[in-house]
This record gives C-alpha cells, sequence and structure tokens, in this order.
C-alpha cells in the first residue's frame, strides 16, 4: 500500500473512515460518478477566491442531501471535485446521474448566497469499464470528466479503453513538447504555374520524426493545436521554411520562388505571431511577398477574431494570403471579398471529381470565374496525372499542385533537384 498513488490513497482511507464510523461500503458491483464544479474557474474570476474555493464542500453537501441514501459522496481528492460512490446493483447509475444533473443545472448554496456553478461530470461503472477496483473506476471517471471538459459535453461516460487512450494522449503531448527543437521537419511540394508548369514556389508541410518513423500531422496536429504547443512548433516552422527559400532564392534567376506556409486559427490568433513573422522577414533578408499565408476555409468564419485582423495586418506587410481546401469547410464564398484573399486553393475532393462529374466541374468552373473577378488566382489541388491538366486550364486554373509534379519531399532532395 506505500506505492498507492493518489486516488487509490484517497478511496482507501475515505473507505476506511466509513468502515470506522460504521457505515462500511462494500458495493457489489461498484460505480463512480466524478463531478468537477466550476472548472473554466469561471466563480473564482467572478468572485472572491475565498467564496470560490468553498465550491467543493457546498456541492458535496448538496448532492448528499439530493441522492440520500443511494450513493456516498465524498469531497474529491482535488479541489472543487466531488465523487459520488454507488452501487449499480442497487441503484441504476442512469437514475444517478439524471439526479446530479438535474441539481447541476440549479443554483447552489455557497456561503449564505446562491450561484450557478458549471459543472462536468464524469461516469465510470465496472460493466462499462471492465474492472471492479475502486482505484481504476475513480481514475477512469475523473479520465471521462477530463474529456467532458475538453469537448465541452455534460457528460462523459468512461469506457474500458479510456485510460489507456487518455495516458497516450498525454505521453505524445509530452514527447511533441520535447521534440519542438529537433525532430519536426518540413517536407516541401511544389506549386507550378499551370500555363507553363514551371514550379513558382512550395508549400512547406510539417513532419515529425519519431524514432524510425515520419509522422504526417494526422498523428499529431490535433493534440499539438489542443495544447497549443502548435505556437512554438508553428514558429520554428516559420524560420525554417523562410530560412530555406532564402537559400534557394539567393543567386538565382529573376523569378523569385514563394514559400506558402499553413497557419491555423489558435496561431493567427496568436499576438506574438504577427511581430516573429515580421522579425523572420527581415532576418533572412526575403520580401514579405515571399510568403503565402495559407489558412483553411474553415478558419475564417468569425471576420471579428483576432485570426482575422492577423491576417488583415499580414496582408497590409505585404505576404499574400491564400485560403486553402476551398469547398470542404462552411465559409461563404463571400470571405473572398471581405478578407485581403489574393490565392485559393481548390481542395483535391471537387478537383479529382471535375473529371467525372460534370455539376462539379461546373462548381470547380464557378469557383474559377468569382476568383478571377475579384483578382484571385486559383490553385488546383491533388493533381496526379497529366491528362487533368487541359481541363484544369480551361476551367480557368492558374497553378497547380499534386503528386504529378511532386510529391513532398526534404529540403536536401529539393535542393539536389534544383541544380
Amino acid at each position: 500500500m506505500s506505492r498507492m498513488n493518489c486516488a487509490e490513497r484517497f478511496l482507501a482511507d475515505a473507505l476506511a473512515e466509513q468502515a470506522a464510523a460504521g457505515r462500511p461500503f462494500r458495493p457489489s458491483s461498484p460505480g463512480v460518478i466524478m463531478v468537477v464544479l466550476d472548472h473554466s474557474g469561471g466563480l473564482a474570476a467572478a468572485r472572491e477566491f475565498s467564496r470560490a474555493s468553498a465550491v467543493g464542500a457546498a456541492g458535496s453537501e448538496a448532492l448528499r442531501s439530493a441522492l440520500d441514501e443511494r450513493a456516498l459522496v465524498l469531497a474529491g481528492p482535488l479541489d472543487r471535485a466531488v465523487v459520488i460512490l454507488f452501487d449499480s446493483e442497487l441503484h441504476s447509475a442512469d437514475d444517478l446521474v439524471t439526479v446530479t444533473l438535474d441539481l447541476l443545472t440549479r443554483p447552489i448554496a455557497i456561503e449564505g448566497e446562491e450561484h450557478f456553478v458549471q459543472s462536468r461530470v464524469g461516469l465510470a461503472t465496472a460493466t462499462n469499464v471492465g474492472s471492479d477496483a475502486l482505484d481504476v473506476l475513480g481514475r477512469a471517471a475523473f479520465a471521462a470528466a477530463h474529456v467532458a471538459m475538453e469537448t465541452g459535453v455534460q457528460l462523459h461516460e468512461a469506457t474500458s479503453s479510456l485510460l489507456s487512450e487518455i495516458r497516450l494522449a498525454a505521453d505524445l503531448r509530452t514527447s511533441m513538447a520535447r521534440a519542438i527543437d529537433e525532430d519536426f521537419e518540413l517536407h516541401y511540394q511544389p506549386i507550378v504555374d499551370l500555363a507553363t508548369t514551371r514550379i513558382l514556389g512550395y508549400e512547406s508541410l510539417l513532419r515529425w520524426r519519431s524514432g524510425d518513423d515520419l509522422l504526417a500531422p494526422a498523428a499529431f496536429l490535433a493534440a499539438a493545436e489542443e495544447t497549443s504547443l502548435i505556437l512554438p512548433i508553428g514558429r520554428a516552422g516559420t524560420r525554417t521554411a523562410l530560412g530555406k527559400v532564402a537559400e534557394w532564392n539567393e543567386g538565382g534567376s529573376v523569378d523569385k520562388l514563394f514559400m506558402s506556409v499553413n497557419y491555423s486559427a489558435r496561431q493567427l490568433s496568436d499576438a506574438l505571431l504577427f511581430p516573429h513573422i515580421e522579425r523572420v522577414l527581415e532576418r533572412v533578408g526575403v520580401s514579405p511577398s515571399t510568403l503565402w499565408v495559407e489558412i483553411t476555409e474553415r478558419h475564417l468564419v468569425d471576420l471579428a477574431s483576432p485570426a482575422t485582423r492577423t491576417i488583415e495586418a499580414l496582408a497590409d506587410l505585404g505576404c499574400v494570403i491564400c485560403v486553402d481546401d476551398l469547398g470542404t469547410g462552411f465559409a461563404a464564398l463571400r470571405y473572398l471579398a471581405d478578407l485581403p484573399v489574393s490565392v485559393v486553393k481548390v481542395d483535391r475532393s471537387l478537383v479529382c471529381s471535375a473529371s467525372d462529374a460534370a455539376s462539379i466541374r461546373s462548381v470547380v468552373g464557378a469557383v474559377c470565374d468569382i476568383s478571377h473577378s475579384l483578382g484571385i488566382m486559383a490553385v488546383a489541388e491533388g493533381v496526379e496525372s497529366e491528362n487533368q491538366i487541359p481541363m484544369l486550364r480551361d476551367l480557368g486554373f492558374t497553378h497547380a499542385q499534386g503528386y504529378y509534379f511532386g510529391r513532398p519531399a526534404p529540403a536536401a532532395e529539393i535542393a539536389e533537384g534544383r541544380e
């Protein structure tokens, strides 16, 4: 028992106290409900800290009264957490959760005043988790409450795989934080002039070299966004990409290459991004027009957002604003008129379908017509064969990108091909 973790010690001590008081808790099929009160810190921000610190005790008392003898209600091992232990053979988990959620929709009396307290709830039962050990169920319920906090739902129920998933996600975040300075690298895919197929620039694409594996963004980008690790990773990527295009343009032809760099809404909302880009451009000695700021259309919905203000500032600086994956998100075409967009990339799913479906071809053609009328260049993504090129030219595309022109490759391979 000396090596028990916090959850095990808390539950063991609480159950020992119950037994010593003559109220032993020995469930046949245990279940745990974890309630996290004021998870956003809203009450603590709005009121004095002393009142906010009383949330846990007040919530425990209110839940104890509402659940009566059907469950054992304990102040949790962490501040503002309440643990509800019950026997699912005697009392339905659904019934107890219903009572709990109903109570949490009402104000709670805290130091003589009523306050509505935001909450998130996690549920773990022996049946769904696959264990009747209370320490496992306690951690699973807390993990479920964590998922509820992350996703914005009121209640989340633990499954048998949740603890391992949470552990893997935590390990992934730690590995990413260690890898920021050394293990992330960029691959580059050419973007061509569709009329001549001459390479005009490159899109930089993030990769993570983890051991012997080279991971694409699908394996880590969501976690990077959730933890804000995307901010230092993205800043490092900007430095590398602009440094590389400066190197390729040094002593080259009069027609300089551009570099397209992807930015998420979270990155563009970062107040440090604009001055960072400004400094990097000056340090590597390239014109702001060398940088294409690439963002997917679904991140452009809120025209009053900090991200939009950054886009406008970068456009004023002289950077080229590029809307990526046009046709996959939910932003209306009016954003092309309302924002300083110079380039649109039409998603590969539409480009590929345009060869076989006349209706899709009409839609893509209309997008190109609208782009031209606004003075916006149109890039066809996902071009995989020479047979597509005449149709894409007829539709009005000015640029193209895809495996036919070149797969994403490390900088060394790009430099070798340019020699």
